[in-house]
């Protein structure tokens, strides 16, 4: 799981990054950048996840109920990453990605799910941060070696390089890994995705749906807001591998707060650590320092909460029907994601690109969350 782990986080941490590089040179529109990267994948979401969740869910077969659908969604990643790599247009870029994006839609789920079948519950939290210190040790070596000025020159060698290793280690995991023996799926009528008494899991999933909009401002836009503060590809690429550096010594001791007082209790003190950064960065920043030095809270604290809560939903919902319901949830956060993202896009374009104005949109986000997070620690806790 954990080499499977190296091939799915180089592929996480690296293929975004070097899509937005290759995008400049055919586009610097913002709003074209927030439905690329942020709308347009919610869409996938919002249409494929449910779908494909229930569908694995009542999979039963020699391979297992996950495995069959990672290596399906592994060859189309492959493909889609292949596909970026040989583009020479825009609408060639745009085609790759979308095919790669539907593929990691559908296929992220089903890896954490597979995680969820095999590992024990008692110890999820301290294997997730585990999971995640292989992610962040991946990242940082990527941005440290490879993130510099002269990346458009090395794009497609590299991202066929990186093709290569995600595909051999996702193929690994399908080949090695062994699901447990399942229970039959309990009868029910075809093609309905939620079934009586869902309803309880709204609040959860608005929860979780607003602290990943907080996050999304800075996340997608950082690249582009390199010039306006001053700073280049090398310097981001260096702020980016400082930020994994830092996570990589929190991640085990946040797997085991989550596994000691709950994902609950450490998503509601980071996310309210990160509203007040955030809103102090809107006030604050004004020249390089101040902007990678906030790039740097910014990816700290959010790494913070999702190393502290990606074992929440594993820890609340039933293991039958947890691919399903992790879809509704990522459906409900994908409908979120289409409006913020497309309405952030429009209000940079119309501000001249201000891009401070990241800062005060992932404050405010986050605040929301907080609100909703305490009030799911009242009802679960």
């Amino acid at each position: 799981m954990l080499i499977g782990d190296l091939g799915w986080s180089l592929r996480e941490r690296s293929v975004q990054e070097l899509f937005k590089m290759h995008l400049l040179s055919f586009s610097q529109d913002a709003t074209l950048l927030n439905i690329l990267i942020g709308a347009m994948p919610a869409l996938i979401a919002l249409s494929l996840g449910p779908l494909i969740g229930a569908w694995s869910d009542r999979t039963r077969t020699r391979y297992g109920r996950r495995i069959p659908f990672l290596f399906g969604t592994a060859l189309v990643t492959a493909g889609g990453m292949l596909g970026m790599a040989f583009s020479s247009s825009l609408v060639a870029l745009a085609i790759s990605w979308t095919v790669f994006e539907m593929a990691t839609i559908v296929g992220n789920p089903l890896f954490i799910a597979l995680i969820n079948d095999t590992v024990p519950r008692h110890i999820l939290g301290r294997f997730f941060g585990l999971f995640r210190i292989v992610s962040l040790a991946t990242g940082a070596g990527f941005f440290a070696l490879f993130f510099r000025n002269d990346l458009v020159t090395v794009f497609q060698p590299l991202l066929g390089a990186i093709t290569g290793v995600y595909l051999v280690c996702m193929l690994l995991v399908c080949w090695r890994v062994r699901e447990p023996t399942y229970d039959a799926p309990v009868a029910r009528a075809p093609w309905r995705f939620s079934q009586p008494g869902d309803a309880q899991w709204g609040r959860l999933f608005a929860a979780i749906a607003m602290a990943a909009v907080a996050v999304l401002p800075i996340n997608i836009n950082a690249l582009n807001a390199c010039a306006q503060f001053g700073a280049d590809a090398g310097d981001f690429g260096g702020a980016i591998a400082l930020t994994y550096a830092i996570s990589i010594l929190l991640a085990w001791p946040l797997g085991w707060l989550a596994d000691r007082y709950h994902p609950l209790r450490v998503g509601a003190v980071v996310l309210t650590l990160y509203a007040l950064c955030m809103l102090g960065a809107w006030r604050l920043v004004e020249g390089r320092t101040g902007f990678l030095l906030a790039l740097i809270v910014h990816g700290v604290l959010s790494g913070c909460f999702l190393t502290g809560t990606v074992s929440l939903l594993p820890a609340l919902l039933p293991r039958a029907r947890f691919s399903q319901l992790a879809a509704i949830s990522a459906s409900l956060t994908a409908l979120l994601v289409v409006i913020s993202t497309v309405g952030l896009g429009a209000l940079l374009d119309a501000t001249g690109r201000d891009y401070r104005l990241l800062y005060l949109a992932g404050a405010l986000s986050a605040g929301c969350a907080v609100l909703l997070w305490r009030s799911l620690l009242k009802r679960y806790l």
